[in-house]
């Protein structure tokens, strides 16, 4: 701009020297033509002076208008910006900083605060914040740019977390402060957030394994410690009968009593939906104060939506007498005395040295079951149920046996209920139907009043093709099916609305029903009528001390009496005496199965099989 106007007044000055030298020797010296020569040097004086002026009006009506954009530019950037935006001219020594101009973010945060002709950093930051206000006041003012976290407050004490960010600059010919406070109140949260799913439930607002793991690492070592591992039963039942929302309620009302038994500086977590951690903090050899405990705190059931619900559970329990154990290792040992106890159906496990052998061997032994039949180490034996004092045999009963090649004789109370719990247990079952049908089938051909007695798990029962393919087996092998008796437990009756109808229409094809061990499990007298079975086996926990045990003998006469009446058949079990025998002669009972008449053999062993 000035090189231009630089050029125009050199222009200027030469011609107009030119034109004063020139029209003197040129012109006339008339006056006439004197004011000619005025005239025109004032009139191209007037051109390029309206020249000039327009050029420089030009140029100042651009430069307004660029800086109402920069103005207005400014406006939409100080004022939209999410972050809240403060200026502050660089204080003198020792003077506060004063921030007097703020965005409308901050403004409408501020509320009547942000109606003040200046704030003061001091002033904007929340009260745990504001001894420190002055000290990083310092550190804004020695540093060109700054970052760190604070806090300030509204006019109503509101305190919101900030990520802070200032910048020394020069604006407008001044030394100024931007600071830009960022909102990290949602940031914050979220790692609340993220921090509670990681260490905590929701449901019952307790620390998970995670947390309880760190708390046992970060104990001190010298305490002694008892980590419990608390199973709960049934909470998927009551979330399928009743709904998500009462087992939630279930848990808590679970925890709430786990709790209760807590001292001060012991611990309760939530593994999972049914599983519990607990560390307590008790002598040494207190196990039997603590299961006192739990029994005590769940005798009486939780009340949910008016509803009462008893909540069982199992638990293992480790010890840490020394201090020395890992807390990896003890709820390792808490985990494996959990599983001996429910293997064991025993609701409480407590961890001993050599326990994880016997774990690793049920383990092995589970294992195995799945190629028994295939490498042929399972096969049937057969005991023989008789009539009279005198021993005349009447039928036999089918006994399951597994030779481990390692283990030995494995007993069927060991290898049943791991069958059951895998799924392995129909095919265990079809498979000897199939073996007593084939090596009896001959024996019960020969002798039709005869009977053999398999038992059945209620899986079976409910197994959908089980009562199709039963009557086409017996057929296959020519055995009328009533010489097929079938047992069952009273256990497999706890759901009657569904093994009723099986077991009737198991009758309707002609089989002939069991009821093993009566007197252990559910049913009573009263519901002999309900049960479509032909016969009934008293167990032999009756039997042995019936002899010295008057109660024992009473027991057995009211239920020989009762099955009399509903004209069944009574067999009683685990014969061992011949007193036995003689004193259920006398109660009526003729039918008997025990180590008196005959111990569990191979069919081929005895001789009636031979004459078949």
């Amino acid at each position: 701009m000035r090189k231009k106007a630089l050029s125009i007044t050199v222009f200027y000055f030469a011609a107009g020297m030119l034109w004063v030298v020139l029209s003197d020797r040129l012109l006339p010296e008339e006056t006439g033509m004197q004011t000619l020569k005025g005239s025109m040097f004032v009139g191209g004086t007037a051109v390029l002076l309206y020249f000039v002026l327009q050029q420089h009006l030009a140029a100042s009506r651009m430069h307004r208008e660029d800086k109402e954009k920069a103005d207005l530019m400014y406006e939409a950037v100080f004022d939209n910006v999410t972050d809240f935006l403060f200026i502050a001219f660089l204080p003198e020594k020792d003077a506060p900083l004063r921030f007097h101009e703020w965005n409308k973010r901050a403004s409408e945060w501020l509320g009547k605060k942000g109606a003040r002709p200046y704030l003061t950093f001091q002033e904007l930051s929340s009260g745990t914040w504001k001894e420190e206000a002055l000290m990083q006041e310092n550190q804004i003012l020695d540093n060109k740019q700054l970052t760190f976290d604070w806090e300030i407050t509204d006019e109503s004490d509101r305190v919101l977390p900030v990520r802070v960010k200032t910048t020394k600059t020069g604006f407008a010919d001044s030394r100024v402060i931007i600071a830009a406070f960022k909102d990290v109140s949602a940031y914050q949260e979220a790692v609340h957030n993220i921090y509670e799913l990681s260490y905590y439930d929701k449901t019952t607002q307790l620390p998970n394994e995670a947390f309880f793991v760190r708390h046992l690492q970060e104990m001190d070592a010298e305490q002694n410690r008892v980590v419990i591992a608390v199973t709960f039963h049934h909470f998927r039942r009551i979330s399928e009968t009743m709904g998500m929302d009462t087992e939630h309620r279930a848990a808590a009302a679970a925890a709430a009593k786990l709790q209760s038994i807590l001292e001060e500086q012991e611990a309760l977590a939530r593994k999972n939906n049914h599983e519990f951690l607990m560390l307590l903090l008790r002598e040494k050899n207190s196990t039997e104060q603590i299961v006192h405990a739990l029994d005590r705190a769940f005798e009486q059931p939780v009340k949910i939506n008016g509803r009462d619900i008893f909540v069982s559970f199992t638990a293992g329990i480790a010890q840490d007498e020394d201090g020395s154990k890992k807390a990896e290792l003890l709820l390792q040992q808490a985990d494996i005395a959990y599983s001996h106890a429910e293997r064991s159906n025993q609701q409480y496990g407590v961890y001993r040295p050599g326990i994880e052998q016997e774990a690793r061997k049920k383990y092995e032994i589970e294992n195995d079951l799945y190629f028994a039949m295939e490498r042929g180490e399972l096969f049937v034996m057969y005991q023989p149920f008789v009539y009279g004092n005198k021993g005349e045999t009447k039928g036999m009963e089918a006994l399951l046996r597994w030779k481990h090649p390692v283990h030995g004789m494995i007993p069927p109370s060991t290898f049943i209920p791991m069958a059951e719990e895998n799924g392995l247990i129909h095919q265990l079952g079809w498979w000897v139907l199939k073996e007593v049908c084939r090596e009896a089938g001959p024996v019960l051909k020969r002798h039709r009043n005869w009977t053999a007695a398999v038992n059945l798990s209620s899986r079976q029962l409910e197994h959908s093709g089980f009562i199709k393919e039963l009557p086409d087996l017996v057929h296959a092998y020519e055995i009328a099916p009533h010489q097929l008796e079938l047992e069952i437990t009273e256990r497999t009756m706890m759901h009657p609305d569904r093994m009723l109808p099986v077991l009737k229409r198991l009758k309707e094809y002609g089989f002939r029903l069991s009821l093993d061990d009566f007197g252990t499990g559910y049913s009573s007298l009263s519901q002999l009528k309900e049960l479509p079975v032909d016969t009934l086996k008293i167990d032999r926990s009756f039997i042995e001390d019936m002899n010295e045990k008057q109660k024992n003998a009473a027991i057995v006469k009211t239920i020989i009496h009762a099955a009399g009446n509903l004209n069944m058949k009574v067999v009683a079990e685990g014969i061992e005496k011949a007193e036995q025998a003689r004193e259920l002669l006398a109660m009526d009972c003729f039918y008997f199965q025990g180590y008196y008449f005959s111990v569990p053999k191979t069919i081929q062993e005895f001789s009636w099989s031979r004459e078949a």
